[in-house]
């Protein structure tokens, strides 16, 4: 079963998980970044004082009395003592510039590649989340929508990535800024550093904590809305004919209005919290100001209460949007929290999964060693863990033979399939193809073993590229691809096409009809000449006439290719070497169809509506 975390237990976990996917270099290099950081605060410093020594000059220039010891010193360590007025104000005023617009352009490249860093880190995470996703078992697949899937390894993880850890690293920038220009500023005045320190610290507390809630609420629904927003866009392009009769188009489209509008809302909702503090900030400062000036007045000279000022608006012109940021910042990791809880739960769990690299193996039809043979022993297997599906079930399935999987619904066929193909771990038992488990099987003879759905996907591509699914078109031969559509009796249909094998399908084939579709599917199976093909109610949509003469052409392959069908109409099975007839989860006949006839009666009862 999988695991649901409550949202503050994800959120605790949410940077720790991914920073486990950065490499030791990786981390060195945040690291080198955030001392570069702290460099860069002190230019901010440095840049910030020199205007207060500006504007000290300025009013000493002005009254043509002696500077300051504090502005003296600086004066001597810019060796700008011996120079007149003039030159000190505009050589002070360029080193300030100068330091300034450096830490600025410095720190504008720095975010800039730290966050394509984080994005790129990003792209690697989702890679490798989709490969771990790609090992967990069908049913943990199928507990989640599949546009919950598609969110989850995409728009979730660049939420994680670039919201969450790539703004982290911008918001140290911002905290040791703001830590270096309250220590400038304590040693330029405590009492002034101090009471602006309380001031914008507690708005800032105040800001947090009344939006950060409310925050992590509006992102967590932010997801659902847009995860809910595609599955509705795509159920009613899916369905598009049956809401034409049913003449229900308009109800997705307002629908798909409604959930649209709910997403807008929450988006401008977002945007007004987070520039609500910039409109809030700029009044704390002029009250401020007006604060510091009436306080330096009253109990200072008017040369050091305006140095002080200088210093408190210069320094302010960086502390003010350094806060600001910081204050989206947090609130924007709050809503790329909420809104990467899929990801941060998938993430959960499928840590404990290892992702080897895949082996990519070219397109053949070769498979040497393969042994078509399939051996099921004592396979037991249960969804939710308590109620079995399969009992006990022992199949076997040798070279060459023709093997039916017979039952009415529910009987546990498709999931018997399932666990001889690897995709449903069993909870007891074994299962074995050419002397393997199903995957070993798969890793050293890709193509030995084929599979057809009772519904084949259909790519939005071309019939070559649908016939290829899987490998790149030009390993996709021609001889290949004509092989097989005249095996699925489809090579006639193609030839008639404008581009043959070049035509377009559509999407999920909408270009061809529903038999077509199917047929394409079983020439697809076909491609790499399996010596093992499984075809789950593979024929179930073709008539009569194409159903036979696919049934009659796989006959033809029997002794090299070993078949198992899953089938509801028993007519296509009446010739099959053996057959398995399952009623809630367990074997209860094993023979030919004739055996199984004289063996059990509710079989004889199902032939015997068919006619059989």
């Amino acid at each position: 079963m999988r695991k649901t975390w409550p949202l503050k237990v994800l959120q605790g976990k949410a940077i720790m998980l991914p920073l486990k996917l950065l490499t030791v270099r990786d981390r060195y290099l945040l690291a080198g970044v955030i001392v570069i950081f702290i460099f860069l605060a002190l230019l901010d410093l440095f840049g910030v004082l020199l205007i207060g020594v500006i504007g000290s000059l300025s009013i000493t220039g002005v009254s043509s009395n002696q500077t300051g010891d504090r502005v003296s010193m600086v004066l001597s360590f810019l060796q700008l003592e011996t120079y007149s007025f003039d030159k000190q104000v505009v050589a002070v005023g360029v080193l300030a510039s100068i330091m300034l617009v450096s830490k600025t352009l410095i720190s504008l490249v720095l975010i800039r590649r730290t966050l394509f860093f984080m994005a790129r880190r990003g792209a690697y995470m989702s890679a490798d989340l989709v490969k771990k996703y790609f090992m967990i078992p069908v049913s943990s697949i199928t507990q989640r929508s599949v546009q919950t899937s598609i969110y989850a390894l995409t728009e979730g993880v660049s939420r994680i990535m670039v919201g969450v850890i790539g703004t982290s690293v911008s918001l140290i920038s911002d905290l040791l800024l703001l830590l270096v220009m309250a220590i400038g500023l304590f040693l330029v005045d405590p009492i002034t550093a101090l009471s602006l320190a309380l001031i914008f610290g507690f708005l800032a507390f105040v800001l947090y904590k009344n939006m950060h809630e409310k925050m992590s609420v509006l992102g967590e629904s932010q997801g659902k809305l847009s995860i809910e927003s595609s599955q509705r866009i795509f159920e009613a392009i899916s369905s598009y004919r049956e809401l034409l009769v049913k003449n229900r188009r308009g109800f997705y489209a307002k629908q798909i209005g409604q959930l649209r509008f709910k997403l807008a809302n929450g988006n401008a909702t977002i945007a007004f919290m987070s520039n609500m503090t910039k409109y809030i900030l700029e009044i704390t400062l002029v009250f401020s100001a007006l604060l510091l000036a009436f306080y330096q007045f009253s109990t200072t000279t008017a040369f050091r209460a305006i140095a002080t000022i200088t210093v408190f608006i210069a320094a302010s012109s960086r502390i003010v949007p350094a806060i600001l940021r910081l204050q989206q910042g947090l609130l924007g990791m709050k809503a790329a929290l909420a809104e990467a809880r899929p990801t941060l739960s998938l993430i959960e769990e499928i840590s404990d999964i290892t992702a080897d690299d895949f082996q990519v193996s070219p397109l053949s039809q070769i498979h040497l060693g393969f042994k078509p043979s399939i051996e099921v022993s004592n396979v037991t297997f249960a969804y939710d863990g308590n109620n079995p599906v399969l009992k006990a079930i022992d199949f076997v399935a040798n070279p060459g033979e023709f093997i039916a999987i017979v039952g009415g619904s529910g009987a546990g066929k498709t999931t018997l399939v399932d666990t001889i193909l690897g995709a449903l771990d069993a909870q007891a038992g074994e299962v074995k193809i050419s002397g393997q488990p199903p995957r070993e099987t798969f890793s050293t003879w890709p193509g030995a073993v084929s599979y057809v759905p009772q519904d084949s996907p259909i790519i939005d591509g071309s019939i070559r590229e649908n016939l290829g699914l899987g490998f790149p078109t030009d390993e996709v031969l021609d001889q290949y691809c004509w092989e097989s559509l005249k095996i699925a009796r489809l090579d006639s249909f193609v030839k008639d096409l404008p581009n043959q094998l070049e035509t377009k399908v559509g999407d999920r084939g909408t270009r061809l009809s529903g038999g077509q579709r199917q047929r394409l599917g079983i020439a697809r199976a076909l491609i790499t000449r399996p010596k093992l093909l499984i075809l789950d109610e593979a024929t179930s949509s073709l008539d009569g006439v194409i159903e036979y003469e696919i049934s009659e052409a796989l006959q033809d392959l029997k002794g090299e290719m070993t078949l198992i069908v899953i089938a509801h109409r028993l007519s296509t099975v009446v010739g099959a070497d053996r057959l398995y007839f399952l009623q809630e989860g367990a074997v209860e006949g094993v023979g030919t169809f004739s055996e199984l006839k004289v063996k059990n009666p509710e079989f004889l009862a199902q032939a015997e509506l068919m006619g059989l």
